[in-house]
């Protein structure tokens, strides 16, 4: 990433997060990207213009229905046993457009599964498409336990602006089921999603797939 693509990134910051940033015509750590998106700032052009997500506030609207062959996110689906522990996977459709970085948010019913554990989203990147720059940080800012109905999910590299290949895994997510769960299909949703190419321009039209867990009815 060149140098004003970071100055320009610091000033959409400045904007939209009411951070002070001061990495102007340097890459900023990882660690330094992990706080940013804790915050809830966006690393992406055409983040959110509020730098935290108001507790109670309801998440941004999916856009399933609207997914169709536009550049998308897609959450596969999951089955297990209330008590067990599945993988949710996120993959790129690209639709023939160049896609270096994504943002979205995920949420959960918490009342029949969980993103979550210790504190911290059960989520990681696939290392095998080479962006470092990703972190994921649980939604509302200092929720815990059954409050943290949302993870958001940054994938990027200020190192690496190579497209992310079509069809690739983005991340995964492991989904607690409770143990309390009835047998059933429990949307896991997704929102706030921005895409953005190598040069660091945002893809318009970007859309989400939802996923879900489905839950069989031997309890483990």
């Amino acid at each position: 990433m060149s140098k004003d693509q970071l100055r320009g990134t610091s000033q959409a910051l400045d904007e939209r997060c009411s951070c002070s940033i001061g990495f102007r015509g340097l890459a900023p750590s990882v660690a330094f990207i992990v706080v940013l998106t804790t915050m809830g700032c966006s690393m992406l052009p055409g983040g959110q213009a509020s730098h935290q997500q108001t507790p109670g506030q309801a998440p941004p609207a999916s856009t399933t229905s609207a997914a169709g062959s536009r550049p998308a996110i897609v959450l596969g689906s999951a089955t297990g046993a209330p008590g067990q522990d599945v993988t949710l996977v996120a993959t790129l459709q690209s639709a023939g457009t160049h896609v270096a970085g994504t943002q979205n948010d995920l949420t959960v019913d918490t009342a029949n599964a969980s993103l979550g554990a210790g504190g911290k989203p059960s989520c990681r990147v696939n290392a095998a498409i080479g962006k470092n720059g990703s972190a994921f940080s649980l939604r509302p800012n200092g929720c815990q336990g059954a409050a943290c109905t949302t993870v958001r999910a940054l994938v990027l590299s200020m190192d690496n602006t190579d497209p992310i290949p079509d069809g690739a895994t983005l991340y995964t997510c492991t989904v607690h089921i409770s143990p309390s769960a009835a047998p059933g299909q429990y949307p896991i949703g997704i929102g706030g999603v921005i895409l953005s190419t190598p040069a660091g321009q945002k893809v318009p039209n970007a859309a989400g797939r939802d996923g879900a867990v489905i839950v069989s009815g031997t309890k483990h």
